[in-house]
């Protein structure tokens, strides 16, 4: 993990890297914290051809090489470059072997990590809006919400598809100091994350009178989890420490969301036969994402453009949304649905295409 100086100046540097422009800087924090920032000799072996490996790595510093077994010719790729923007022969499995040549500095980030980072940020959440409650009226910032969210474990792995029907269920509820929101012992009813405010976790391990403090929870902290999985009792209290606006999510709707939904899957032999019949290709990623290479023909409207395209898009033709994984694409053909379209999704994304068959 980088130093919280290293963290600071890693930011700015990872900013101008593609596709992790598109993200804030509070999620090339989180990139940074969960990824391998290594120096590296002259001599070193990134990967080798015919690796399929997870990681997208970004040559920060230093030159490397790339070479393949059926071709003479040899590859130099610079730091500082257009090339460098995006990361080394990111084809899987791997075209060339990488090998330094200067000492070198990369980041090696975890695919998966970085297409979530990317689904959550290019669903479309409307701006601050004024919503009524019980307690009376409030503003809200969806934005910020999918922000704190992403942090959580819990939706972390929620399916992308679900993103903005959570976004719709999550309800405002406005506290104040003193108000004890979940106590220990109760059934669960109620996940809750902290839109403004301070609460303090308590624990009454052998039911004596004095509790104990486990921890204080801040803005964009979740609680309540646990007991809505595992169908046990609360197994502590929180207590509000300060007036503030809570986010909460019944327990049918919890669990409902972080199932699976109805997508559907088309492998690559049968998305290619409905393409033959007069399907699309909808690619979801961004322009420069697509640059690096995409399948012929295809369409590209990224996630953040959906809704905006959706409209004119033809209802007569079926579409095969796909991106790099499967992730943005299955949340993508949930949005088209919503607009009367024919979706499917490419199963795996482009892992599984050789590297030949896309045009860059």
């Amino acid at each position: 993990m980088a130093t919280q100086q290293q963290v600071q100046i890693d930011t700015e540097a990872l900013a101008g890297l593609e596709p992790i422009s598109s993200l804030s800087r509070d999620q090339i924090r989180q990139l940074i914290e969960q990824s391998s920032w290594e120096r590296l000799n002259a001599g070193v072996y990134l990967f080798h051809e015919g690796e399929a490996d997870k990681q997208a790595i970004y040559l920060l510093n230093g030159s490397l090489e790339l070479s393949s077994r059926d071709s003479d010719v040899v590859h130099l790729f610079h730091s500082g470059s257009e090339d460098a923007r995006h990361p080394v022969a990111a084809e899987t499995p791997r075209r060339y072997s990488a090998v330094t040549v200067t000492p070198c500095e990369i980041i090696r980030i975890d695919k998966e990590l970085l297409d979530t980072l990317l689904t959550w940020e290019q669903i479309s959440a409307p701006d601050a809006e004024v919503v009524m409650c019980e307690q009376g009226i409030i503003t809200v910032n969806k934005g910020q919400w999918l922000t704190s969210m992403i942090k959580s474990p819990t939706f972390r792995n929620l399916p992308p598809a679900n993103i903005e029907a959570l976004l719709g269920r999550l309800e405002p509820i406005m506290v104040q100091a003193g108000d004890v929101i979940i106590r220990q012992g109760d059934q669960g009813d109620y996940f809750y994350m902290i839109d403004a405010g301070v609460a303090m976790v308590t624990r009454n391990p052998d039911d004596d009178e004095e509790s104990i403090e486990i921890a204080e929870l801040n803005q964009g902290d979740t609680f309540g989890e646990a007991a809505l999985i595992s169908n046990n009792p609360r197994n502590a209290t929180v207590t509000m420490m300060s007036d503030g606006i809570l986010l909460r999510l019944a327990k049918r709707d919890f669990i409902q969301l972080l199932e699976q939904p109805n997508v559907h899957w088309q492998d690559p032999a049968l998305a290619e036969q409905e393409i033959a019949r007069g399907a699309r290709w909808i690619d979801v990623r961004l322009p420069s994402e697509y640059q690096q290479g995409h399948l012929p023909d295809s369409l590209n409207i990224p996630m953040r453009d959906l809704h905006k395209q959706a409209q004119s898009l033809d209802n007569s033709i079926a579409y095969i949304c796909y991106c790099e994984t499967g992730r943005r694409s299955s949340a993508a053909s949930f949005v088209l649905k919503q607009y009367g379209l024919r979706a499917s999704v490419l199963r795996d994304g482009l892992k599984n295409i050789p590297a030949g068959q896309l045009i860059t």
